[in-house]
Order: structure tokens, then sequence, then C-alpha cells
């Protein structure tokens, strides 16, 4: 139903007012109101044109005199030529227009516009019905039902199929008026082909875009002029991140934060959204991060585009575009950091880096190799040719099979120990290690390796091998001219060839001659060594002579070093304990020369046991004489140790033979006069008479085990594999038949080596006192586990007895300490002690927990124990099972 006040309201008022004029006008308004809504509000200038053409039309049929409507539609009529007024006034009309008789539909005039926009004669179109030109069935059916009614209608578009085939979309309106003296109706037609061409172009092209936009990896969204979100794509739905990205935008999380490529806090404004917003620019691959208080910065990528309307400056939207660079920028920051420590690494390793392309004649060596190898600091190109003729001749070979190796497809990665000329023309030790390049064929088209002066390692390697050589002769008891002659060879192998190295010893005595041991000097350099003022003793300073022709104080020398060829000296003393003079250690050369700190710091861990060989052969004389001494003190202390316990063994037999015989006595009268005189015996004799059986058979357990206890320190132990989780679980079982209602859970324990029959003692003490205190608890339950004490496995036994004040835990290990009475819980008190000596020969050390009216936890550990599970905690979070 239209609106009381609606465009169509008014054009039906007009034509109820003007009669024909009124139809004219509303003919021009249905006709101006569709193409004005298709231009839009936007489009001023047409919108103008087009309604000046409009009132120009209307004018025009303004003229026209059209009679009344019939009151009842005619029956349909051949067609008939129009007026000469009416005729003149619609052909002039320039829109397409047809009259149609009602209610067949037969046209009885076409206009120019019509017969050109029909692509057919005018004599072919009059007189056919108007639903015939209908592309579609049920458009015809449309059109009839219109007809018959006899009423108009506005903005019916039609698909009509042209005379040569062609289909075209027509925006029809109707009126019934009356034309030439019959009811007919006015159709005026607007092409509309192109707007239904554009329109299914932009329903197509919407479709495309959301099919792009679904398409899209990255996350789309749109947002208007107040950033607010319009739409997204299926990419942006999907991300859990994108209210964090909307952070300082409406809609986005609150306790959301953004920052800047550099970590630093980003204001609201600075959103590349709100920037697009502002100026009206494109951002392009601006990086941001987002993320909440306590949570990883998550670090996108941001595209912006503006969209503004025609001749607007302000956007009216943006489209942004969001990749997640997360993973890509903690992966370049991680290989930044990882070259870093490379780059440390190398320098901290004192090594630099070397590059060869196959083929190629040249490599490339990096500023801190160039800097290893002696040369000036900055990376350069060295001809291969000259990098191998710097290797040592005798590691040619092993560096020609590498290569022929690497080169042939063999291995990958390589690594060599070579010498390598140095800038200075020696040769130093170099650890050359890389990788191979290799294409799809398997050839090698690169190779990478680090090259590192490990000089000083090989150095100390051969002092290390050379302290081991000489401690291995000084430990095998090697004659001392031993020693000192390869003490000699390899200090001169550590320091040049031109090393001469000669040990001097002194005698046992100052009037004992100088014994020198020189393998590379002659023997009248030799005994002119032995009458040279050497130092001598911890106190005295190293002698250096690095040129006798120029070093005050080296007349005494210069002579026997000219005889020699030689022009250096370095004389080290050699000293013991207490600073005694043992000898020197003399060193020359040929050129020349003074030690450097590197050579001080080799040659002096040489010294040390040099004068380790030297007190060892000074002290071989007086250990003879002590091990004379000390044999017969051993002697002595065996016999004083053997006599001991000898009369600890008769003091042993004569308390379990003397104090057995009285307690047998009194224990055999107490049980007669239980049976014969009981029944005489007042209350209180019958009492007293009990406590003397109960004295004497608490006197006769108690000697037992004071004789148990002396005889665990005194009986040889023996050595055995004993796995503790039998041996547990049949004292256990043993125990349990005094004590039926309590339950004992073994947990895995171990192995261990020992006494089995002493580690059952141990056991039986600990599981009986456990039994026995928890025997007034409502279900005694006794635990054996393993747990950690102090950083080692412990064995532990735990009960939910009555416990003790920890207090008093020193105490009870004790001989004839007790917590209780022996009214309340019988005993002697020797059973702990006992099981702290058994611990105690078997490597191990007892402890105790307790808490009063809680229980106790009694572990021990042992020398060896295995446990058969890895432990889980301290004692009290070890788990337990049975």
């Amino acid at each position: 139903m239209l609106l009381k006040d609606s465009p169509h309201s008014r054009l039906q008022a007009a034509i109820s007012r003007g009669g024909p004029a009124g139809a004219v006008l509303a003919c021009v308004f249905a006709l101006w109101l569709p193409a004005a809504w298709w231009l839009g509000s936007d489009a001023m200038v047409p919108q103008a044109v087009w309604a000046i053409w409009c009132v120009a039309c209307a004018v025009l049929l303004h003229r026209v005199r059209l009679r009344p409507l019939a009151s009842a539609p005619a029956p349909a009529l051949p067609p008939v030529e129009a007026d000469s007024a009416d005729h003149e006034i619609v052909q002039a009309i320039p829109l397409s227009i047809c009259v149609c008789a009602l209610p067949g539909g037969e046209i009885l005039f076409a206009n120019d516009a019509m017969v050109d926009l029909a692509g057919e004669p005018r004599d072919s179109l009059l007189g056919r019905a108007l639903g015939e030109f209908c592309a579609q069935s049920h458009d015809r059916e449309r059109l009839g039902l219109a007809l018959a009614t006899g009423h108009g209608f506005d903005d019916v578009e039609l698909p009509v199929r042209r005379a040569d085939g062609n289909v075209r979309w027509l925006s029809v309106c109707g009126r019934p008026d009356e034309f030439a003296g019959r009811a007919a109706l006015f159709v005026v037609c607007h092409d509309i082909t192109v707007h239904k061409q554009a329109q299914r172009s932009l329903i197509a092209s919407e479709e495309r875009f959301r099919v792009l936009l679904g398409a899209l990896s990255e996350s789309v969204v749109l947002y208007d002029a107040q950033a607010k979100v319009l739409t997204r794509n299926r990419a942006a739905e999907a991300c859990t991140w994108l209210d964090d990205a909307h952070a300082g935008l409406p809609g986005g999380h609150a306790e959301a934060q953004l920052f800047d490529e550099q970590g630093r806090a980003l204001s609201n404004v600075r959103h590349p959204v709100m920037r697009s917003l502002t100026d009206g620019q494109p951002q392009r691959e601006v990086v941001i991060g987002t993320g909440r208080a306590g949570s990883p910065v998550r670090w996108l990528s941001v595209t912006t585009q503006p969209l503004f309307h025609a001749g607007a400056s302000r956007p009216y939207a943006v489209v942004a575009s969001y990749s997640d660079l997360t993973a890509r920028i903690r992966a370049e920051r991680a290989l930044r950091a990882s070259e870093q420590r490379y780059a440390l690494a190398l320098r901290g390793m004192n090594e630099g880096l070397a590059e060869w392309i196959n083929g190629s004649e040249e490599l490339y060596v990096s500023p801190r190799l160039s800097h290893i190898m002696g040369y000036d600091g900055g990376g350069r190109r060295m001809p291969v040719r000259d990098f191998v003729a710097g290797i040592h001749p005798a590691d040619k070979p092993g560096w020609d099979a590498m290569m022929d190796d690497l080169l042939g497809g063999g291995h990958d990665v390589f690594q060599l120990e070579v010498r390598m000329r140095h800038a200075d023309a020696s040769y130093h030790w170099f650890m050359v290690r890389g990788v191979a390049q290799r294409d799809a064929a398997g050839r090698s088209t690169r190779v990478v390796g680090t090259i590192g002066d490990i000089s000083l390692r090989k150095r100390l390697e051969q002092v290390d091998l050379a302290e081991r050589e000489l401690l291995a002769r000084i430990a095998a008891g090697a004659p001392l001219a031993d020693v000192n002659a390869r003490l000699a060879v390899l200090v001169e192998g550590l320091l040049n060839e031109d090393s001469r190295v000669a040990v001097l010893t002194c005698g046992a005595s100052a009037d004992d001659s100088v014994d020198v041991v020189a393998p590379g000097l002659s023997a009248g350099f030799r005994a002119a060594l032995a009458r040279l003022p050497l130092p001598s003793g911890a106190s005295a300073p190293p002698l250096v002579i690095a040129d006798p022709e120029g070093a005050p104080g080296a007349d005494a020398h210069r002579a026997a070093l000219a005889e020699e060829g030689l022009n250096a000296l370095w004389a080290l003393p050699l000293a013991g304990p207490g600073g005694i003079a043992l000898g020197a250690l003399v060193i020359c050369h040929r050129r020349p020369w003074r030690p450097g700190r590197s050579d001080e710091n080799l040659v002096q861990r040489l010294v040390d046991i040099a004068q380790l060989a030297l007190e060892r052969a000074r002290g071989e004389r007086q250990v003879r004489e002590l091990n004379e001494s000390l044999e017969r003190r051993v002697a002595e202390r065996t016999a004083l140790l053997e006599q001991a316990n000898n009369e600890l063994e008769a003091f042993s037999y004569s308390v379990s033979h003397d104090l057995r015989s009285p307690l047998r006595a009194i224990n055999g009268f107490a049980h007669l006069l239980t049976e014969h005189a009981a029944a005489t015996l007042d209350d209180e004799g019958r009492d007293m008479l009990q406590r003397i059986q109960r004295g004497s058979n608490r006197m006769g357990q108690l000697i037992d085990d004071i004789l148990r206890f002396s005889r665990m320190a005194r009986i040889d132990m023996t050595h055995a594999d004993v796995g503790l989780d039998k041996l547990a679980r049949s004292v256990a079982a043993e125990l349990l038949e005094q004590y039926p209602v309590a339950r004992i859970t073994v947990a895995p324990l171990g192995q261990v080596s020992g006494d089995p029959a002493m580690l059952r003692q141990v056991l039986a003490n600990l599981i009986g006192n456990a039994l026995k205190f928890s025997v007034h608890a409502e279900q005694p339950l006794i635990e054996l586990f393993v747990a950690l004490q102090d950083g080692e496995p412990a064995i532990c036994v735990r009960d939910n007895g009555v416990g003790f004040d920890p207090l008093y835990a020193d105490r009870l290990f004790g001989v004839f300490q007790r917590m209780h009475g022996a009214e309340e819980f019988p005993g002697t008190g020797v059973g702990l002690a006992i099981v702290k000596r058994i611990v105690e020969r078997h490597g191990g050390h007892v402890s105790v927990q307790a808490v009063p009216g809680k229980g106790a936890t009694f572990c021990f550990t042992l020398q060896g124990f295995v446990p058969t599970e890895p432990l889980g905690g301290a004692v009290g979070e070890t788990r337990t099972g049975t």
C-alpha cells in the first residue's frame, strides 16, 4: 500500500483532479522517478539535467487534448490512426511510447523512439499484442493481468526480445486513458539494459570481491570513518588476536597495548588505521606489536588503503590487511642472536672464517682470520696456491687426503689439525674445520670453514703428555738418571730446535759431586756446567743470560758457552721442601734468546715434576729407614691388639657364664615357689614372686644384648650381594606372627653389598621396634621405603606409634637408653645401639625423625646401596607400596 504523502499518492491525486493532463504528468513523473533513484543523491548535475528534460516533456504532453477515459473497458479494436495533434505530440516525445488497446494489449500506436527500441518497422508493430515482446512467460502473464484489469503500473522491469533476437531490459510505466475514442493504455518504456548490465557486473564484482577476500590468507577488515569495523573476511574472523590489534580503536580490547618496531609504546593516534583516516594516505607494511600485560608481544604487518567519495578530501572508509609476523620476527631475532653468538664464539675461540667457491683460484679470508695469521685486520682475497703452500710439509699429505675426500663426495664435514706458516715465518698449529655445500648432483660447490690458532693448546698437550710420561716413570721407580735424561729431551722439544737442556743434581751433602745429565751437549760442556755458579735453593732467582757479550756478570759463563757454540743461557733452581737445594735445570740456545711468559709457564710445570723426582730420590732413603722402624711398631701394636681381643673374649665368656648361673638359680627357685607355695602366699607375695621372675628374665635378656653388642665390633664381616626387598619381606613375615593386627608395606628397596646376617639384624630391630611402639594404634601400619637423606639414598622404616620428643633423639642410639618405661613397652635399650654399630661398620649412618603421638621414622644409609627405582624426594614425600 502506498503512503498517503508519497510521490505515488500525489500522482494518483493529480490524475483524479487533472484528467488527461494528470495522466501525462503521472507518466512523466513515473519515468523520472526510477532514473532519479538510479543516479543517486550524490549525482546532483545529472539529476538536474534529467529533471529539466522531464519537465519539458510534461509541458509538451500537457498540450495534448485527451478525452476522458471510458468507464468500462471497450472490446479490442483493430489499430487505428491517432488524431494528428495527438500523433504529433506523442511523436515529438523522445521517450519510447506506445499505445495499447485494452484489454487485449494490441499496439495501436508507437512513436519513432519506440520503433527504434523495437528494432523493426512500425507496421510490423501495430496490431501485435504487447505481451509478445516479453522474453519470459511469467512476464507475459503479469502484463496480461495488468491489461485485463485496466489499471496502471509503475517501474516494471521486463526483459524484451527485439526482432534481431537481442534481449533488452526495459523499465515500463503504464497509464490507462482514451486514445482515438478507445480505451487504451499509454506505455512509456525506458531502456535500462546498460543499467542492468552494470548492476549485474557490480553484483558479480562484489561476489568476486567477497570470494577474493575469503581466499586471502591475510586478515582484511573494512572500517568506517570513525574506525569502527564494518566487515571482515573469514581469515579476520578466525583471528583471536584481532581485538588486541584494535587497541585504541572502537571495539578494541581495553587491556591491550600497541608497540612500534623497536618495542616502544605506540599511542592510539599512531595506529595505521587512524593515520589513514587522519591524513588520507595509505600505509604500507607498517610493523606494530600488540599484547597484554604479562603476555608475549605479537608482531603484525599492517597495510591500509583509504576510500574516498568523488570529490571528497576525507576518506569515508579504510581497508586494512593484517599479517602475523610474530614467527618471522622471532626467527629473525633468533637468527641475529645466533649470528652474534657465533661471532662471539669465534672471537672467544680465537677462530676466523674462510670460504672457497669450487673452481675459484682465490678464497675469502675474514678479518679475524687475517689477524690470527699475523696479517692486517681487514678481510682479503688470498690465492689458493699461497694458502696451500703455507701448510707444513709433514701435514701436506693429510691435507690432500682430506680435500680429495671432500671434493669426491666422501664426507660433507671436515676437521683437521695442521701446521701453517704464520706471518712471522714460523709454523703455528691451526684447527681447520667446516662443511661443504653440494648441488643436486652431489658435487661440492662451496666450502666454508673456521680456522683457529691452537698452538698454545698443542704445547699444553705436549706438556701434559710430558708430565704424564715423567710421572709414569717416577711411579714405576725408574732411576733418577733416566728421568732426568727424558726431562731434558722433552724440554728441548717443547721450546724450539735451537734449545739444549741439562739437568744438574746435587749430592746428599755439600761434599758430594754434582751429577749432570745433558743428552744434547758435549762432555766438556757438561763438566763446565758442574763447575759454573748456578742458582740453587727455593729463594734463588732464575739466571737469564740473553746475550753473553752484553750481559753483566756473564764472564764465568762466556767461555763455556763460546766453546759449545751457544749464545744464551737460562737456569732455573730445583728445590725441595724447606728450600733444600736439589739441583738446577739449564736451557741453552744457539742464538741470543730470552724466555717469554708462556715458555716460563710451560717449563715451570716440568720443573715441578723434576723436583718431585729429586725429592723422591732423596726421600727413598728416609722411607727405607722409616719402613724398618714402622714394621717394628706395627708388630708391637698387633701383639697388643691381639692381647686386648683375647682379654675381651675372656671377659665376654665370664659375663656369659658367671652371670647366667645365679640368674638360672634365681629363676629356677622362683618357678618352684610358684608351683608349690603359690597357694599359701597372699597377693602381695605372689606379686613379689612374679617381679622376681620378670627381673631375672629381663636380666638374662640384657646379658644377651650386651654380648651381642660387644660381638658386633669384633666379629669379621662377610661381603655378599644382598637384596633388601627379599630380606625385608622375610623379616616382616616373621614379626607379623607376633602382631597379627599390624600391617607392613615394603616399597622397592634395592641392592647392597654387605653382611646378610648383620643387615637382617638391623631390619629386625627397626621393624620390631616399630611394631612394639605401634601396638596401641587403632590400625598399626609400618612402612619401608627409600628416600633421600642429605643427598644420599636411605632405607627408612616409618610407624604410626607413640613417637617421642625429637629433642632427645641423640640419646636414643646409646646403650640402655629408652624413651618409655619397661612396664609400658618391654626391652633393654640395646637394639638401636646394635643398629648404629652395624650401620657404621657398613659405611653408613642412622638418623630418626619423630613427633609425639604420631609415630617415628628411622632412616639409615649403607655404602654402595643402589635403589631399585629413581628417588622421588625427601622422607615426607616418598611414595610407599606393598
